[in-house]
């Protein structure tokens, strides 16, 4: 059984920022660092299901869409 931080840092070895994770389930990179730290034991709530779901799932993340940067004729 893997602990929260163990999570974390796998999904962050699949590419993972902290930041794009902590956007993914609605949590500050903060918070995700005091979980993998050792400062807070666990995630709370949706929070928590979102990244047990993530790291579940085993993906990195989507890749950022390219802006376009059409030019007026």
């Amino acid at each position: 059984m893997s602990t929260w931080a163990d999570k974390i840092s796998r999904l962050q070895h699949l590419g993972w920022s902290l930041t794009a994770l902590g956007r993914a389930i609605d949590l500050s990179p903060q918070a995700l660092s005091d979980i993998k730290q050792g400062r807070t034991k666990a995630p709370s709530g949706m929070a928590a299901v979102r990244l047990y779901e993530l790291h579940e799932r085993g993906e990195g993340p989507s890749p950022e869409p390219a802006s376009c940067t059409a030019q007026a004729s």
